[in-house]
């Protein structure tokens, strides 16, 4: 043999089976641990550590290009460690099996915090990535951008899903949906964006090789995306071994108890044998935790559901306290019920009975502001022949009370006569309080919301600082108060660009807080005390102020395929609407984000005599406590937006000098 071919051979052979031999498949979980360096929290720019969070692996790996699985659903909590999930998996396929690729995010600023917060450090920080994606070049087109990482192979995409070009001009294989329960009903009109979404894969079918991981933290029963398609999936869940008795058990929080004032001394009680769980035992409990699918024989494709009581980055105490503080505050249930627990809150939206509601009328004067009314809003809702009006007065627990409502009748079509001169003289109107001063409203909310008079309400509000133009916008997701934006208004028969503000009010939820609270029941109903935001209504008010107030229902409605959860109108709701701005506007003043000092502060400036500015004035977290407790022993109507599981009152923490024994007999007893 050729002594120069002998030589060459080992080295052709070597490239020829470096040709033929299939590349090792790409595991995204192995990448991660191998790679990925994380963009923030308390572990920022250090190494992913997969023992913080195990669940991961399992859910990306199904994800992987040798996967057969096109679609993952995840249903989460936060502080579950689940929002690098996406990254890793995307950076895996960047490395191992570049495309084009998007990560989409339900909002413009979402988008952007995206980013700079997450994506960009963790670019920097994974030297991987770093070398694989082009750098941000502001000349030249060949670079990235905020908006697209460019690397050999293929782009990622950040995508927004309120816009209709996002979603209708990427071709795609493989994609991260992120927080798809704020993701619009209709986009622009063309229909659900998730179906623009999904015929951004059409020419991947044929190959089947197309990838989406939908990630989601859940917002309304019966109107959340991610539920429904949880649901739709094989529904896995983590089971975890008992440390005493051994038994696999999901963790459930209606086992999960503690006391109702700190220390609240959490644990968990075993549902197969009774055996107590302690926090000390919880790490080594859940490093022996797996997914289990309860759904497997109907569901399409892998549904995970993560929650924070199985997780290792918040604790079992933190988890009692969030629930404590947010019992019988309906605003903050949801949000426990969602962040906390990764459930879909479900809302009942039945008003109490106008009657019931007549019969706990109190005896107190129109017109004065109570003594623990801190804060003073009107809502007002503009009609043709006149406005609609309410004023209403807060207390620091949240507790309202109306101190007048009145039907303004004139033409409309003058913004400096007619029914807006008594608005005018609402405005400037000056209430008694109960400490014999005065005080003029903090805000007044107007709905701009008629087109017919949207340009009246921008002329009277352009010289009234305290006065609002809103407008109440649906949904599910849409905050209390939003951020304004600017309108063209016309003076004197011209055009004026931007020349007034908007704010734009979420009316959906509020009016479900509200009726959560309609239905609280206090002192009128037997109970030791008014429990926090409970409605107080005077005398004075007639019947036709409760029917408007009552006259809308929760209903379910298909909405271009999908169902979801929407109000109806029953009768006149002109009052309801005022109440909603009113609450809105009390929200934008600090209602439920001012502290104690805060509170204490104000009640100084409100002339507030020293000796009441006490405790008892802010009703603290123990009076709150005390007053659920009493409001929810009686049945009688029940909270309007309490899940299964919210009103029981959790039994005190058992003093943890008694033997095991003793409490597992004591479930045993139940």
């Amino acid at each position: 043999m050729n002594t120069t071919f002998a030589k060459a051979l080992p080295i052709v052979a070597g490239a020829l089976a470096a040709v033929l031999t299939p590349p090792k498949p790409i595991v995204p979980s192995a990448w991660a641990k191998d790679h990925l360096y994380v963009p923030d929290g308390p572990r920022a720019s250090e190494r992913w550590d997969p023992t913080l969070t195990p669940y991961v692996a399992e859910i990306i790996d199904l994800l992987g290009p040798d996967s057969p699985h096109n679609r993952v659903v995840v249903r989460k909590s936060a502080q579950t460690g689940l929002s690098i999930a996406g990254l890793a998996w995307l950076g895996s396929l960047i490395e191992g099996a570049p495309a084009n690729m998007a990560y989409v995010l339900p909002t413009d600023e979402a988008r952007n915090d995206f980013n700079s917060e997450k994506l960009t450090p963790t670019i920097e920080h994974t030297s991987a990535l770093n070398k694989k994606i082009r750098k941000q070049l502001s000349r030249s087109g060949d670079g990235s951008t905020a908006k697209k990482k460019k690397f050999p192979g293929g782009t990622l995409n950040l995508l927004n899903a309120n816009s209709a070009p996002d979603l209708r001009s990427k071709t795609l294989k493989y994609a991260v949906a992120d927080e798809v329960d704020e993701w619009p009903d209709d986009l622009e009109g063309q229909g659900d964006p998730w179906e623009l979404f999904e015929g951004r894969f059409i020419s991947f079918h044929a190959s089947a090789d197309w990838k989406i991981f939908e990630i989601s933290t859940p917002t309304i029963k019966g109107s959340s995306r991610i539920d429904a398609d949880f649901e739709a999936g094989d529904q896995r869940f983590l089971f975890c071994k008992c440390p005493q008795c051994g038994a696999r058990i999901r963790l459930l929080f209606e086992n999960f108890k503690h006391k109702t004032k700190p220390p609240y001394e959490p644990y968990y009680v075993c549902q197969e044998t009774g055996c107590i769980i302690e926090p000390h035992e919880k790490p080594a409990m859940l490093r022996t935790a797996k997914f289990v699918a309860t759904n497997s024989e109907d569901g399409l494709y892998p549904s995970f559901h993560v929650d924070a009581l199985t997780s290792q980055l918040t604790t079992w105490d933190k988890i009692a306290e969030k629930f404590v503080q947010a019992k019988g505050d309906p605003r903050k249930e949801k949000t426990f019920w969602n962040i906390w627990l990764g459930l879909a809150y479900e809302m009942r939206g039945d008003a109490p009975d106008f009657e019931r509601l007549m019969e706990r009328r109190e005896e107190y004067a129109e017109g004065v502001i109570p003594p623990r009314g801190l804060l003073l809003t009107a809502g007002c809702d503009v009609q043709h022949t006149g406005i609609w009006a309410e004023v209403i007065a807060f207390a620091p627990d949240k507790q309202s009370w109306t101190v007048t409502a009145r039907w303004l009748e004139g033409d409309t079509t003058d913004a400096n006569g007619g029914a807006f001169l008594l608005l005018a003289a609402l405005y400037d109107e000056w209430f008694s309080d109960s400490f014999g001063g005065q005080r003029q409203l903090d805000a007044m909310a107007i709905d701009a919301g008629d087109g017919g008079r949207a340009n009246q309400v921008y002329t009277f509000v352009r010289s009234r600082p305290r006065a609002y133009a809103i407008k109440g916008l649906p949904g599910w997701t849409t905050p209390a108060i939003g951020t304004p934006s600017k309108v063209d208004i016309r003076i004197g028969g011209k055009k004026k660009r931007r020349g007034a503000t908007l704010w734009p009010v979420g009316t959906w939820s509020l009016k479900a807080e509200f009726y959560t609270n309609l239905r609280k029941v206090g002192m009128s109903g037997g109970q030791e005390f008014d429990p926090p935001g409970y409605c107080h209504y005077g005398a004075f008010l007639g019947v036709n102020f409760f029917k408007q107030i009552t006259a809308e229902y929760l209903t379910d409605e298909l909405h271009r395929g999908r169902r979801r959860k929407v109000w109806k109108e029953s009768g006149e709701n002109h009052l309801l609407d005022c109440r909603i701005y009113g609450m809105a506007m009390a929200d934008h003043l600090g209602l439920h984000r001012k502290t104690e000092a805060d509170w204490l502060m104000l009640a100084k400036e409100r002339g507030v005599p020293e000796e009441l500015r006490n405790p008892d004035l802010l009703s603290p977290l123990s009076v709150r406590l005390e007053a659920m407790a009493a409001a929810s022993a009686k049945q009688g109507p029940a909270p309007a937006s309490a899940p299964s599981g919210t009103q029981n009152d959790q039994p005190p923490a058992p003093d943890r000098s008694r033997k095991r024994e003793a409490r597992r007999n004591k479930w045993k007893r139940r």
